[in-house]
C-alpha cells in the first residue's frame, strides 16, 4: 500500500511497531550501534560469518553488522513494510548484496540446523507470544560453538499499573515488571552457557530532546504523501508513543548478553569470574 492511501482511521489503529514503519524510523536496539559493535567483536564475527537477525524492523542492526565487518546476514521480520523499508536503506548504503531480508517468523523459520554462527535477537523475544518456541528455534539453527545475542530490557524501578498499561497499548503485547534475572534463567541452559553480560540503565532524556526528535522525524519528505489528516494523526499518534516510551525507558535498564551454544566440555564452571572496573565506552 502506498503511503496515499493509508486512511486516518488505519493510522489510528497502528500499533508503534507497525507506526515507525511509516515514518521509517530507525528502531535501534538498546544501547544502539555501540551494543552491535561490542557484541560483534564479542562474538568473534568476521567477513565468513553467517548471522540471522530477529525482528530487523527498518534493518539498524543487519546495516551496521554488513558495515563494520562485511558478514552475511539474513535479517527477518514479519512487517511486510518494514522489510521493504529496510532494503531501500540497505541499498542507499550499498551493503545490500551481504544483507538477505525475509518476511518470516522467528518460531519457525524454516531454516536448516546448524546455519549460522550467530542469531541476533537483541530484545525482539520480549514482543515474541510463544518466547519458549522462539528460544528453541534460535538454538535449532545457530551452528555447535555459536552465539545468540540478546539485550532483555528489565525494570530496575518499580512501574505504575497505569503505565504498564499504556505501553502494553501502544506495542499490543502485555507488558510485565520482569527483571533481569527473569532474562538469565530464560537464556541459560539446555545447552546454553553465558559467555559475556554487561548491564546499562537508560538515561533520562528531557522535554525539549524528545519533542525535536519528534518534530525531525515528523518533518520527513516523504510523509507529504499522506492526506492532511492522515498526518495530523500520525503527528499525534507519534509524540504520544515517544513521550510514553521516554518515561518507560526511566524506568528500565538493559544487559548486553552473549550465550554460547554448547554443552561445556571442559569440565566444571568458572569458579573466580571479574567485573570490568571501568564501563565501556
Amino acid at each position: 500500500m502506498n503511503l496515499g492511501d493509508l486512511t486516518a482511521q488505519q493510522i489510528r489503529a497502528m500499533n508503534y511497531n507497525e507506526l515507525i514503519s511509516v515514518v521509517r524510523e530507525t528502531n535501534r536496539p538498546p544501547g544502539g550501534v555501540k551494543t552491535i559493535s561490542h557484541l560483534a567483536v564479542g562474538a568473534h564475527l568476521d567477513k565468513d560469518s553467517h548471522v540471522l537477525e530477529i525482528g530487523t524492523s527498518t534493518g539498524i542492526t543487519a546495516i551496521e553488522l554488513a558495515r563494520l565487518v562485511g558478514c552475511r546476514v539474513t535479517a527477518i521480520d514479519i512487517n511486510e513494510r518494514s522489510i521493504a523499508e529496510a532494503r531501500r536503506r540497505a541499498e542507499s548504503l550499498g551493503v545490500d548484496h551481504l544483507i538477505t531480508f525475509e518476511v518470516n517468523d522467528a518460531t519457525a523459520t524454516g531454516y536448516p540446523d546448524d546455519t549460522f554462527d550467530l542469531v541476533f535477537c537483541g530484545n525482539v523475544t520480549s514482543l515474541i507470544p510463544d518466547r519458549a518456541k522462539a528460544l528453541a528455534e534460535y538454538s535449532r539453527v545457530v551452528k555447535p560453538g555459536g552465539f545468540i545475542a540478546a539485550i532483555p530490557m528489565y525494570y530496575v524501578k518499580q512501574p505504575s499499573e497505569q503505565l504498564l498499561a499504556d505501553v502494553t497499548a501502544a506495542i499490543q503485547v502485555t507488558v510485565e515488571p520482569l527483571e533481569e534475572s527473569y532474562w538469565l534463567d530464560f537464556f541459560l541452559g539446555d545447552g546454553r552457557i553465558p559467555f559475556s553480560r554487561e548491564q546499562y540503565t537508560f538515561d533520562w532524556i528531557s522535554d525539549e530532546v524528545v519533542e525535536s526528535f519528534i518534530q525531525d522525524i515528523l518533518a520527513r519528505p516523504h510523509l507529504d504523501e499522506l492526506s492532511a489528516e492522515a498526518r495530523e494523526v500520525l503527528a499525534e499518534q507519534y509524540a504520544v508513543y515517544m513521550r510514553l516510551f521516554r518515561d518507560n525507558l526511566a524506568q528500565m535498564g538493559y544487559t548486553e548478553l552473549l550465550v554460547r551454544c554448547e554443552a561445556d566440555e571442559l569440565g566444571e564452571p568458572e569458579l573466580f569470574d571479574s567485573s570490568p572496573v571501568l564501563p565501556r565506552p
